[in-house]
């Protein structure tokens, strides 16, 4: 034992290895997981791009999306260098969403090992070890998106290589500066396609010419700024950027796709820099998501403390560069929190400088003879232990809470699943509400997306063209126009976060199994037929659409039910609800009147065979409880007994 902790303390690449496997562990508890969880929407709106690569062919340079209406789909974008990897990934080992959080995770754990280096080569060991500590474990946006399905920690590893790169073809930490000679060009090649690459996939990494222009100078002095290698690198990098983003330019000018590039409202805002509002929320996002509150500290406590080298002020260019950049982008900022991820590798390195201090500070304190010095070195101990614990817990629980599946991610998940099992294969659809992304990629279609609000547009579109609408979150948006829709269109099934309806002049609305003669229920309704589809479970929810009459008009506006029961006649599953959740009323209905109801029973309960399925319909009033009667047969608890067959 005591000769593995001498090889431990003699190698901090070992305890470098455990801290990024660690890490790993902590990142990889979610793989399986869809991408239901934090900014669902920008993780689909990548995972797209990268099946598109995968089903479309692998053109790099024409990125397409789902929502394309009828279109070949090139939207304005940056060059996901993330979802192309992506893609060949699926190339390689079929479709799996598992690669892109793998390769998300081998992004964080890349940026992690290179901020060690730089760590290192800047300040020592000792500064590089506790670096990549705080940078894997204490920020809970570096947890999260160490492992979404998002390119932006890919992004923040080229910017760390290039920073690196830098610092090794300036040698420092190698020795002696020379006088003379340039270095390994290697190295200067590195920088140049890591910041190429970097600013291809995300646009505002340009900010990393800030540190890398402060490393030029300290290796040749202000002569830097016209060598002329070092201008033809910055041509060739902005050259390439700019002849990117004008080829994405023209992708969106010819399908009008566009992720708003060129034309963004997100940056330029100077208005909001007078806002205490915008100031407040950059304070919570760095100390509550991209650090913590005592990381926060310790990253300005890094900043105050004094430089042991020149080449240290490449990361104060680096920090301050992407505080410019996050006030540029106010508006954007605030919508899209992630934009300070940014900010994680300078503030670790930050904060490992002034963690490192304060260790020295308090051995150096608790090796004195006992007196003030002392006692106040183990006070510092115990505060700065307490702190970082405080913070490690605070992280956790801010990235336990971004790791959580969403209820409406969730739901636009479910009616995916459920498309994919009822609708024609590579048949286009109509998304109304929620993000573009969410509905089509988890549909596994492509097509349109409008906004809540849009609905009476899409009822001008031919049918014949878009002849499939999903309606997500129908219950609590803006939907003018639902009762109509309903009755317009015939629904296909639904849940509580979805609609899904088939339109047309010419589309069969009767019952796919009828009832001769129907129930009927206190001799107001009558439940003609019902639908089953599909028939099998999907995600374990059975879904199913009754189609009801109004045989007089009802005296009240009650609550139908459908309840499910296993193979050994225990009650495992229900789902209670006015129609169309309380929009249609059934004291509103006339008679002779048929309208459709959705229903998605969970059966996650039930036990045994359930290719048989036992179901029990009826309807009872909201307020008592009591149960309408059943009419026209004998029930003694009011219910309608029907067995459906399923598939496995």
């Amino acid at each position: 034992m005591t000769k593995l902790f001498k090889w431990l303390r003699q190698s901090p690449v070992l305890w470098v290895a455990v801290i990024l496997l660690l890490g790993v562990v902590l990142r990889a508890s979610q793989l399986t997981l869809p991408p239901v969880d934090y900014h669902s929407w920008r993780q689909t709106e990548t995972a797209a791009l990268a099946r598109n690569y995968f089903e479309e062919g692998y053109r790099l340079f024409y990125p397409t999306v789902d929502w394309r209406g009828v279109t070949p789909g090139y939207v304005e974008s940056e060059l996901s260098i993330y979802a192309y990897l992506t893609a060949w990934g699926y190339g390689l080992w079929g479709f799996n969403e598992v690669i892109p959080r793998v390769l998300s995770i081998l992004a964080a754990t890349g940026t992690g090992y290179l901020l060690y280096l730089i760590g290192r080569r800047l300040a020592g060991v000792r500064v590089g070890v506790l670096t990549v500590y705080l940078f894997t474990f204490l920020s809970p946006f570096g947890l999260f998106f160490g492992q979404a399905m998002m390119g932006d920690m890919l992004v923040l590893f080229l910017v760390t290589l290039a920073v690196y790169a830098a610092l090794r073809w300036t040698r420092v930490g190698d020795g002696p500066m020379p006088a003379t000679g340039y270095g390994a060009s290697g190295w200067f090649v590195l920088l140049v396609a890591a910041a190429t690459l970097g600013a291809l996939s995300k646009l505002p990494a340009l900010y990393v010419a800030a540190p890398l222009v402060v490393l030029l100078i300290v290796r040749e002095g202000w002569r830097a700024l016209w060598t002329p290698r070092n201008w033809l690198a910055a041509i060739f990098i902005l050259g390439v950027v700019v002849a990117w983003y004008a080829h994405a330019y023209r992708l969106g000018a010819e399908t009008g796709l566009s992720f708003g590039i060129w034309n963004s409202n997100k940056v330029g805002n100077w208005g909001l820099l007078l806002t205490p509002g915008f100031y407040r929320a950059l304070i919570y996002n760095f100390s509550y998501r991209v650090l913590t509150v005592g990381g926060v500290c310790l990253a300005l406590g890094g900043v105050l403390l004094p430089r042991k080298r020149q080449a240290e002020w490449a990361i104060y260019a680096w920090f301050f560069s992407v505080l410019a950049y996050l006030l540029y982008a106010g508006i954007g900022v605030l919508g899209q929190d992630y934009y300070t991820l940014a900010l994680l590798p300078p503030a670790s390195l930050f904060m490992g400088k002034a963690l490192h201090w304060l260790y020295q500070w308090i051995i150096v304190g608790a090796a004195q003879p006992a007196g003030r010095r002392r006692r106040l070195s183990l006070v510092a101990a115990v505060l700065v232990s307490a702190g970082l614990l405080g913070s490690a817990y605070q992280g956790a629980w801010s990235a336990r809470e971004m790791f959580q599946p969403l209820a409406l991610s969730s739901g636009a998940y479910q009616a995916g699943q459920w498309i994919q099992k009822v609708m024609p294969a590579h048949e286009d659809l109509i998304v109304v509400g929620s993000s573009p992304p969410e509905g089509l990629y988890f549909s596994h279609r492509h097509g349109l997306w409008k906004r809540d609000h849009y609905l009476n547009a899409v009822q001008q579109l031919p049918a014949e063209r878009w002849p499939y609408v999903l309606l997500l979150n129908p219950y609590y948006g803006e939907y003018p126009a639902l009762r109509d829709v309903h009755t317009r269109w015939r629904l296909l099934g639904g849940s509580e976060w979805f609609l899904a309806y088939e339109r047309g002049p010419a589309v069969d609305r009767s019952p796919q199994y009828s009832f001769d003669p129907p129930p009927q229920w206190a001799g107001e309704l009558a439940l003609l037929g019902y639908d089953l589809q599909p028939a099998q479970l999907v995600n374990q929810q059975l879904y199913l659409v009754l189609h009801w009459r109004a045989e007089k008009p009802p005296l009240g506006s009650y609550v139908s039910f459908v309840h499910a029961w296993d193979t050994g006649g225990n009650f495992c599953g229900q789902d209670d609800h006015q129609p169309l959740r309380g929009q249609l009323r059934t004291a509103d209905w006339q008679p002779g009147e048929v309208l459709l109801t959705a229903y998605a029973v969970d059966l996650a309960q039930c036990s045994g065979d359930i290719t048989a399925l036992r179901l029990s319909v009826g309807w009872y009033h909201p307020d008592s409880g009591e149960r309408l009667a059943l009419s026209l047969e004998d029930s003694e608890d009011q219910l309608h007994w029907i067995t459906v067959a399923l598939t496995p």
